[in-house]
């Protein structure tokens, strides 16, 4: 029985690909005969039920083409722009003049802020990103997510100290986009004479099912609803998965290309034998750098560290190995599935757990 998500008799369920969901009152081989609040028992493979706690809610539907979307809009009239007094922003201090840094304002901390729109409606309401700053530093920041081997500019701007940056709003079925982001900032003060600042490069992997849970929202002292806080500068230390360059970050704002030889990182540490290996073969993980690379070089190189890692673990029956390779354009994972047919025939291979690794990963069981 294919059941990735343990789903058992009894559980709350809500289905993977489309809206709808309930309790499951039967399991028959690959299938879950899920009953609804009408009393409906509806078959659903159990690969596409996600368990769920109470007060917890799951993605939409999945969105229709861009074709079929420009028709359904052109076929209805746009809401209206709820008034200024509707529109909820968060409070924060108004900006203070210039003046001399007073003692523990010389220490950067910046924090990334999640708000859901409508707090009862998880997972069916829009977000909304900050770009928080307790520091007496004015910023300059760069908000950018990955997109294959790249990353894409979502937000540039100043934030005042002790001030926030509106970053952007974003639906439910946006978060895939989300979960390799990256932020930059370059610190400064204009009201006196401080100590020179390192621009700051910080990544960090978005745990994309926290926006689906009660608990992920909490109580903060900047905000006044409740909001999902990302440290990513504490007291002038980076969090999450620092990449401090200085000397990239200043070559880049003068576009300048380097002519640099990547460097593999060290392979991840070994699990315990009942515990999966996880890989995750993004660019940024087991590349020091891509500068002077073409996509093509990225993806060989991609394809040959799968390889060397099946490797080394082919002797291992049963052993279980996760491949994040992420969503993007399905190239990565097209040439992964292609290659564990054409040369590892023995192997089982199937999509990792959602509500641990988010779409875009390939669990293989070694035969």
């Amino acid at each position: 029985m294919h059941n990735p998500n343990n789903v058992q008799v009894g559980s709350q369920v809500r289905f993977l690909n489309t809206v709808g969901g309930g309790r499951v009152a039967r399991i028959t081989a690959d299938t879950a005969w899920v009953e609804d609040a009408d009393g409906f028992e509806i078959p659903t493979p159990l690969k596409d039920c996600v368990v769920v706690e109470a007060g917890d809610t799951f993605i939409p539907e999945i969105r229709p083409p861009k074709i079929i979307q420009e028709k359904l809009r052109q076929g209805r009239t746009e809401p209206a722009a709820p008034a200024p007094s509707e529109v909820r922003r968060p409070v924060a201090p108004a900006p203070r003049p210039a003046r001399p840094l007073r003692a523990g304002e010389d220490e950067l901390t910046v924090q990334l802020a999640f708000l859901p729109q409508d707090r009862a409606k998880l997972g069916l309401t829009n977000y909304e990103a900050y770009l928080v700053n307790y520091s007496g530093f004015t910023l300059y920041y760069v908000y950018l997510s990955a997109v294959g081997t790249g990353y894409k500019v979502r937000s540039t701007g100043t934030i005042e100290p002790h001030g926030d940056a509106f970053l952007e709003e974003f639906a439910p079925a946006d978060l895939n986009d989300l979960e390799q982001l990256a932020i930059q900032i370059l610190p400064f003060h204009d009201g006196g004479i401080t100590k020179l600042q390192n621009p700051l490069s910080v990544r960090l992997k978005l745990d994309v099912t926290k926006f689906f849970k009660l608990h992920s929202f909490r109580p903060n002292d900047y905000f006044t609803d409740d909001a999902l806080m990302l440290p990513i500068v504490e007291r002038g230390a980076e969090q999450a998965q620092p990449e401090v360059d200085a000397s990239a970050l200043a070559s880049a704002l003068q576009t300048k290309k380097e002519d640099k030889k990547p460097a593999p990182k060290a392979a991840p540490s070994a699990p315990r034998r009942d515990e999966p290996l996880v890989v995750d073969l993004h660019a940024s993980e087991i590349l020091e750098t891509t500068a002077g690379m073409s996509s093509a070089d990225i993806h060989d190189y991609q394809r040959d560290y799968f390889h060397r890692t099946m490797q080394e673990h082919i002797r291992e029956r049963g052993r279980k190995i996760v491949f994040i390779h992420g969503k993007g354009d399905g190239v990565l994972r097209a040439s992964i599935e292609r290659e564990l047919r054409r040369k590892y025939p023995t192997c089982r291979f199937q999509d990792a757990s959602f509500q641990e690794y988010g779409y875009g990963a390939t669990q293989v069981t070694i035969g």
